[in-house]
């Protein structure tokens, strides 16, 4: 057990050099009592023995095997990067599970195969702190009018995606003066197969309806969605008064609920190429695989919870010409207001530059090993169960 310990620990290769030499150090020291114990004439002492070598057997595999698991997810991470026919870019200039980052998420509305215009349906920024564990999604409504980074006319933001992802993603950093590092682009078809790849999700509802566009409808509380439920939660409007403002934050609700059940979950992370190979080339990305690779084996090794804050930019309805359409006619756009951009960009600044004792704080975490994480993540499950039935999304 020892011996297949240490070797997953050199293939895996994710704790710090001096855990490392603790971890070596305290498994030494096991096998030499074990060693003296079982040498001992006295029966007691044998039996005293036996029972640490059987617990150090059972606590030693079990670690060795989810190493094992994890080294072997690594591979088939890097043999989808090889065969996989996705499109993924060379990914930014940054250490992802060290450095904070936004990523884009743009969502087209149309499934695969379906011969239209790629329309940005869900715009959302996801700010993103590897070290303090903290994650902010900001969405960005689909009609708000922006100035278009290569024509320089004025456009519905959804119009960007017709001119593909870089449009996109040039005319937002041109309109908040932001850095995005990474975007993923994906549609109904690549929404619908990572949600049912995960097992499906969990998603709150404030409020009881009925989707207009499709044959489901939704309890208040919690809903146990599959892929294709989730979907039609997250494309209603017309159910609700706010339309468009309610549907960004079930959107939101479906981004969060997929997030949460990929980092707490080591069986769904395990998944990860399974997933992967159902999104294929539905699922667009400028992150490498390299770097993917390394986020997963991130949150395998340290299985750390996740603070996801949500918010979303305010405005206004208004006519106006749209570039993309006739200059004939106005057409309903959606106004930022200036004050909610603001406070906005000051929260995902705010994530992306904490205080150096949070982020002090957050390095020990890190270094109490993923051990520790798995008891109180246990521990921690336990309670959420007692609370299920009465939890409401905050």
């Amino acid at each position: 057990a020892a011996i297949a310990f240490f070797s997953m620990m050199v293939l895996v290769n994710i704790f710090p050099r001096d855990l490392n030499l603790i971890i070596i150090g305290i498994v030494t020291a096991l096998l030499i009592v074990t060693s003296i114990l079982l040498a001992r004439r006295r029966r007691w002492k044998r039996l005293i023995g036996i029972i640490i070598g059987a617990l150090f057997i059972v606590v030693i595999g079990a670690v060795s095997y989810y190493l094992g698991t994890t080294y072997a997810t690594m591979n088939k991470i890097s043999e989808i990067s090889n065969d996989s026919n996705a499109e993924v870019g060379t990914g930014a200039n940054i250490d992802p599970t060290t450095e904070p980052f936004n990523l884009y998420i743009t969502g087209i509305d149309r499934w695969a195969g379906e011969q239209d215009l790629d329309r940005s349906d869900v715009n959302m920024i996801m700010t993103i702190h590897p070290v303090t564990k903290e994650i902010l999604l900001t969405s960005i409504p689909r009609d708000t009018y922006v100035m278009l980074h290569t024509a320089q006319q004025m456009d519905k933001l959804t119009h960007t995606g017709v001119y593909g992802v870089d449009e996109t993603i040039n005319t937002v950093e041109d309109w908040l003066n932001i850095d995005i590092s990474y975007y993923l682009k994906l549609n109904f078809s690549s929404m619908r197969g990572i949600i049912n790849a995960i097992g499906g999700i969990d998603v709150y509802s404030p409020v009881a309806f009925d989707s207009d566009i499709s044959e489901y409808s939704y309890v208040k509380g919690w809903n146990h969605l599959n892929g294709k439920q989730a979907l039609y939660f997250a494309r209603e409007r017309h159910a609700f008064e706010g339309q468009d403002s309610i549907r960004v934050e079930n959107q939101q609700r479906v981004v969060k609920a997929v997030i949460k059940k990929m980092t707490t979950s080591p069986a769904v992370l395990l998944k990860y190429g399974e997933i992967m190979e159902v999104a294929g080339s539905n699922l667009i990305t400028n992150m490498s695989y390299d770097e993917i690779q390394e986020l997963v084996k991130m949150q395998m090794t340290d299985l750390a919870s996740w603070d996801i804050k949500t918010q979303k930019i305010e405005g206004e309805y208004d006519m106006d010409y749209v570039a993309s359409l006739s200059h004939k006619n106005k057409y309903s756009v959606y106004r930022p207001d200036a004050e909610s951009v603001s406070k906005c960009l000051d929260a995902m600044y705010d994530l992306m530059h904490p205080a150096s004792s949070k982020l002090e704080e957050a390095e020990k975490n890190k270094r109490r090993g993923f051990i520790d994480s798995i008891i109180k993540r246990a521990r921690n499950r336990v309670k959420n169960g007692k609370d299920a039935e009465t939890e409401e999304e905050g």
